[in-house]
């Protein structure tokens, strides 16, 4: 799975995640979790992150970039942490 084309754009434009971040209105960890691939963001994430950008959100989140990849070995999810 390819990444999405956050770092591409923040370094096109000079911006750090903090000034990504002001401009969508989502939070500065957010940003690098999903510029990191290590989070999928919502469709209205996704739509502040585009317009802050001036871009569509196809531009930003080309399809296929974005999914659920299974957790890594070790880690609990909902359902094994109640066992």
């Amino acid at each position: 799975m390819t990444r999405n084309a956050l770092l591409g754009l923040l370094a096109e434009r000079g911006w750090t995640e903090h000034d990504l971040a002001e401009r969508a209105g989502v939070g500065r960890a957010h940003v690098n979790e999903i510029k990191n691939g290590r989070a999928v963001p919502r469709v209205r994430t996704a739509l502040r992150i585009a317009d802050a950008f001036g871009l569509p959100v196809a531009a930003v989140f080309p399809p296929g970039t974005c999914g659920w990849r299974p957790l890594r070995r070790g880690r609990r999810t909902a359902s094994t942490s109640l066992r």
